[in-house]
């Protein structure tokens, strides 16, 4: 009786373990025995590594669980059954995609619908969509990036070749240089600014006063009383200009018969030509005018 008795006690705490180990890896894996959560089913063509335990996602929140992946050889596709918080409610149009990050393990992700108000119930099936894999994506552009590796090292070649070219040292030096041209620029321009601006500023200053006096001067003179005075004296020429042209046009007056009368003018040629010949009988006789004497006498 004492060795059967051993041997039960041994049964029994064999079974035990067993019950606890199991219910540790299922705890581990965050499946629950008893759970009123909402399932729904997702069909896919491929599992993309989804096993049971992993996490549903929405917005990037844990909100279930896979529940089981089994495989339906009627559809010749995988059902994946997923339990759900029964307070999450999926809009209806909502799909499933697996994504695989570079060194992660995939994830389902529930890719919500606009909530309109009509919700899906526990048991109905969900669209999955193709699956993201970034490794596949980054095998894929492997040749596109062989393909430029040639190029990219034309083109340090290229940058190495400019680096050690002397043109480019010099044209530094000559940027350097005209950096310091500025910075020498910049620096009179403050000091012109600092010192010699004040002054100019006063000498600006004080030609504006000189020519606000001025202008007030050109204010305080009568300009329309000299424009009145210049016009009286311009009707004054007039009238003078007017009153000789009269004298000129009538031949009663000592003007107009001197400026009408030929008489006149043929008198004073007259009187032209007997002087011209006085003066030549002068110059050719002139000792019939003048007589000299040394002892006095006429």
């Amino acid at each position: 009786m004492k060795f059967l008795t051993k041997e039960v006690k041994i049964g029994v705490t064999a079974i035990v373990a067993i019950i606890i180990i199991y219910l540790g890896i299922i705890f581990l894996k965050g499946l629950q025995i008893f759970s009123n959560d909402a399932y729904y089913l997702v069909e896919m063509q491929s599992a993309s590594g989804i096993t049971a335990g992993d996490e549903v996602l929405a917005n990037g929140v844990k909100v279930g669980i896979v529940k089981s992946v089994s495989f339906v050889p009627e559809k010749q596709n995988i059902l994946v059954r997923i339990d759900i918080d029964k307070e999450f409610k999926i809009p209806v149009g909502t799909t499933v995609n697996i994504s695989k990050e570079m060194l992660g393990s995939p994830k389902m992700n529930l890719a919500l619908a606009n909530n309109s108000g009509n919700f899906l119930n526990s048991g109905d099936v969900l669209t999955a969509e193709p699956t993201i894999d970034l490794m596949e994506t980054a095998a894929g552009m492997i040749p596109q990036i062989q393909a430029l590796l040639p190029k990219l090292d034309s083109i340090l070649s290229g940058v190495n070749n400019l680096a050690n070219d002397p043109a480019l040292s010099q044209s530094l030096q000559n940027l350097e240089y005209i950096t310091n041209n500025l910075r020498t620029t910049t620096d009179n321009v403050n000091s012109l600014l600092g010192k010699d601006m004040p002054h100019l500023m006063t000498k600006a200053n004080n030609i504006c006063a000189n020519l606000e006096g001025t202008t007030n001067k050109l204010n305080q003179v009568d300009i329309v009383g000299m424009a009145n005075s210049a016009q009286g004296s311009l009707n004054n020429v007039q009238s003078i200009t007017a009153k000789l042209n009269t004298s000129l046009q009538d031949k009663n007056t000592s003007l107009g018969m001197l400026m009408n009368d030929n008489s006149f003018a043929l008198h004073l040629d007259s009187t032209a030509m007997n002087a011209s010949r006085l003066l030549e009988d002068l110059r050719n006789n002139p000792k019939r005018y003048v007589h000299f004497s040394l002892f006095g006498r006429k």
